[in-house]
């Protein structure tokens, strides 16, 4: 407990702090790992700020000090980070990561306009506009409350309020991870929209779907070959306005299903379905990734591209815990003696749709 790792009892810390200074020597204790949520106890917190609990009419006649709803956020803050860093995520890896202070916000794109043009000696430079070629991305807001309630204070359920922190933190990162890999697949059809238009992401018209294309050094050869004819109206130039994607840096998205056969094409020397011992062409050239957000879709269906160029992560706020003020109104009506809330605001949008190509088999 506190006593142990710091030599003084919380109560100690108080007084010779203050109620502020010991808030801070708390956030400091977690941030650098000098102690951990579970070296505390929610009931010495509430008696270092309120006096011994001799019966439960002593915590609900109490005035609540305004350091114990903030210890107990730093305790929970850092309960619930660590859960959310500690689930294995792979949507990061496909995602560019853009703040935003809107709900909604738009990605201007570039028309023929922005083509470098000739420009003859004293002559005037054309300017470069935006036009209204643009997409949108909504982000929306997610969150849960931790409530520390006069029981859970009085019986001292320090380790069933972490726990549940616990579980708020990993679900967020769940939920998260669950955004990204439906947006990246496109699967509800929300994550392109063109002119504030929800359009299917993956589609013959954008070129960026190939159907019948199993995994395999064929089906690879057929994404390779269309990524490379990929085209960007913004070069004006009509029929060779190619956008250049590097093909030695590609992710392959698969199913479990598909996962060993793809690490062997991106990692071993003979070409893993020839008979002939055959060399490997695709050895280096691309990284795996799988996801069971993915397996659950298709057994069969695969992803190959430069994620990041195409999807972004729009962030208004990244995951944040925020301690409820002293006169919230569930103080009274629900015995409540500290709130803790867990948001993050964001959402996966495409801005782009030339660089990633969906295969189906």
């Amino acid at each position: 407990m506190f006593r142990d790792k710091e030599g003084m009892s919380m109560r100690d810390l108080v007084e010779s702090q203050g109620e502020a200074g010991a808030v801070e020597v708390v956030r400091n204790c977690l941030e650098t790992k000098k102690l951990k949520p579970e070296d505390f106890s929610i009931k010495e917190i509430w008696e270092s700020l309120h006096g011994a609990i001799r019966t439960k009419r002593d915590i609900a006649e109490s005035i609540v000090s305004s350091a114990f709803p903030k210890i107990t956020g730093e305790i929970i803050n850092a309960k619930v980070i660590n859960a959310y860093n500690s689930v294995s995520q792979v949507g990061d890896m496909l995602v560019t990561t853009v703040q935003s202070n809107l709900e909604t916000e738009t990605f201007a794109g570039f028309t023929e306009a922005e083509t470098p043009e000739e420009v003859g000696e004293g002559m005037l430079y054309n300017d470069s506009t935006i036009t209204e070629k643009y997409v949108t991305v909504r982000a929306t807001k997610f969150g849960r409350k931790i409530s520390i309630t006069e029981e859970a204070i009085y019986f001292d359920k320090t380790g069933q309020i972490l726990m549940r922190a616990q579980r708020v933190g990993a679900k967020a990162a769940q939920y998260r991870e669950r955004m990204i890999m439906r947006g990246v697949q496109d699967l509800d059809t929300k994550v392109y929209n063109p002119s504030g238009v929800a359009t299917a992401f993956y589609s013959t018209a954008n070129n960026n779907l190939v159907a019948t294309n199993p995994f395999t050094d064929d089906g690879l050869d057929a994404v390779r070959l269309k990524a490379s004819q990929m085209k960007d109206d913004s070069l004006g130039t009509i029929d060779d306005d190619f956008i250049l994607i590097d093909l030695r840096n590609a992710i392959v998205l698969v199913p479990q299903q598909l996962e060993r056969t793809a690490w062997e094409y991106a990692n071993t020397v003979l070409a893993p379905a020839t008979a002939e011992n055959a060399q490997n062409f695709y050895k280096g050239l691309f990284s795996v990734l799988s996801s069971p957000y993915v397996t659950q879709n298709s057994a069969t269906t695969w992803y190959w591209g430069d994620f990041k160029q195409d999807f972004i992560w729009q962030e208004v706020w990244p995951l944040q815990t925020i301690a409820a003020p002293m006169n919230h109104p569930d103080a009274f009506d629900r015995d409540i003696k500290a709130q803790i809330k867990t948001r993050f605001y964001g959402n996966v949008g495409a801005i782009d749709f030339k660089h990633v190509i969906k295969s189906t088999a």
